[in-house]
């Protein structure tokens, strides 16, 4: 459906310009041009439309009076197709090129946002507080990304300053919040202790039964052959001595598999949060 729209439009764009004299020539009218893209852009072709709307732009004798909305519509474009170092140096051209605009503070939002995207948490909060900071612009999308960017990386404390109940959108963001801060975690400590006790108890405690299950029943079958041995043939049982020694290295292993168990638990549980923020983020920052 979507390339039928794509072909009706290219129709209409060829049926235009052969109403003027020069078919050929009045095709690549840049208003042409740049009607296939906004319609690119609509139908979320943004790869596509990046290249209409650069196009758009080169088929002009001199870059137009709203060439800073065009550079907008690239960024985003990219942005949205998770080129973002492409979106950044877009977003900069607004920047650099036109310091009067009133694009400026999206562009900086937007720039904020990318590197948000790409992790770069304290580099995305650098970039908002150079422009907002300095140029005191009230905007609650600015206070609210750099919150965010603190949630990733677990400054609660830091977050909760920058927000206030009256912001859009409040509500949703103080749930993310207070979801971080009682992030479940599982003590690496309690983990190992309990499966010195119970061989594979500390798996089970960090949520990983069938690991426990094989732990417990490996240990305790290659214990159970090294006490065979020994009480057949005393301390010079062969049987004995390889069992009880494989049986040490999986009692050993079950302890030290327990701790990673305990660390690999709470990583799962951050990687969800920051997941789940990243969506957020996305979802609300267009």
């Amino acid at each position: 459906m979507k390339y039928l729209k794509m072909i009706f439009v290219f129709i209409i764009c060829v049926a235009f310009s052969l109403a003027g004299k020069d078919s050929e020539i009045e095709y690549f009218r840049p208003e042409n041009i740049r009607r296939f893209a906004d319609y690119l852009y609509d139908e979320k072709q943004y790869t596509k439309a990046a290249a209409e709307y650069q196009r758009f732009l080169f088929a002009t004798d001199s870059f137009p009076g709203n060439a800073d909305s065009i550079f907008l519509k690239i960024a985003l474009c990219y942005r949205f197709s998770e080129s973002y170092k492409y979106s950044i140096n877009y977003f900069k051209k607004i920047i650099n090129q036109y310091d009067q605009s009133y694009l400026l503070t999206e562009a900086y939002l937007e720039i904020g946002v990318c590197y948000a995207l790409m992790d770069s948490f304290m580099v995305s909060n650098k970039v908002l507080e150079s422009y907002f900071l300095d140029h005191l612009t009230e905007d609650p999308r600015a206070n609210q990304l750099r919150a965010l960017n603190h949630m990733q990386r677990q400054e609660w404390a830091k977050a909760r300053d920058l927000l206030n109940e009256t912001m859009p959108n409040s509500r949703d963001i103080f749930l993310l919040l207070g979801k971080g801060e009682k992030l479940p975690k599982k003590n690496r400590f309690l983990s190992g202790m309990f499966s010195a006790v119970i061989p594979g108890s500390g798996k089970y405690y960090c949520e990983r039964p069938m690991d426990g299950f094989h732990s417990f029943v490996t240990t305790g079958i290659t214990t159970w052959q090294a006490y065979e041995g020994f009480k057949e043939d005393g301390l010079h049982s062969v049987k004995g001595w390889i069992f009880g020694v494989l049986g040490g290295l999986f009692y050993l292993g079950n302890i030290y598999g327990s701790v990673v168990a305990a660390d690999i638990y709470n990583e799962e549980q951050e990687a969800m949060f920051k997941i789940s923020v990243k969506k957020y983020l996305d979802e609300n920052f267009k």
